[in-house]
């Protein structure tokens, strides 16, 4: 499994962002009203988000020796929920920022206004939820923040 990088989910999160700009332009464009995105997804990735710090918290006391019995298993599992969370809220981030800016362009119009700002709102969610998979991450890495380098013994 290779380790998270800044500039694959800012890559994910660009491509996600100029796709849903272009297809919420050409919607508008054609007529159709944009709808407002739902404030359960801000929710729905802070629930993400505490989730995978949560988990990610319980690797790094495994780590420091504070949790011997938490199972190599669950820890592979948790970076790879941590993974997941980030690669998630890239794409979250991406998609609400692109359509929010596609809708931005009309800021005067108050019910426009309101529908841009839930999506940068679910935006913010989303960048919470890759901030929370980073660290999380971190933590379940080798060498993370451990000071002395090293997992404990097995008993």
């Amino acid at each position: 499994m290779s380790p998270l990088s800044w500039t694959r989910l800012t890559a994910l999160a660009a491509v996600m962002g100029v796709v849903a700009w272009a297809i919420a332009r050409m919607a508008v464009g054609s007529g159709s009203s944009p709808m407002s995105v739902p404030w359960t997804v801000l929710l729905v990735a802070g629930a993400g988000a505490v989730a995978a710090l949560w988990l990610g918290w319980t690797v790094r006391r495994y780590r420091r020796g504070k949790n011997p019995g938490l199972s190599g298993m669950r820890a592979a599992r948790t970076a790879v929920f941590a993974q997941a969370c980030a690669y998630t809220g890239a794409i979250i981030t991406g998609a609400f920022a692109g359509y929010g800016l596609a809708i931005a362009d009309e800021w005067s119009h108050g019910p426009r206004r309101d529908v841009a700002i839930s999506a940068f709102v679910a935006a913010a969610g989303g960048l919470v939820l890759v901030i929370a998979g980073l660290v999380a991450e971190h933590w379940c890495k080798d060498g993370g923040d451990d000071d002395s380098g090293s997992r404990p013994a097995a008993p």
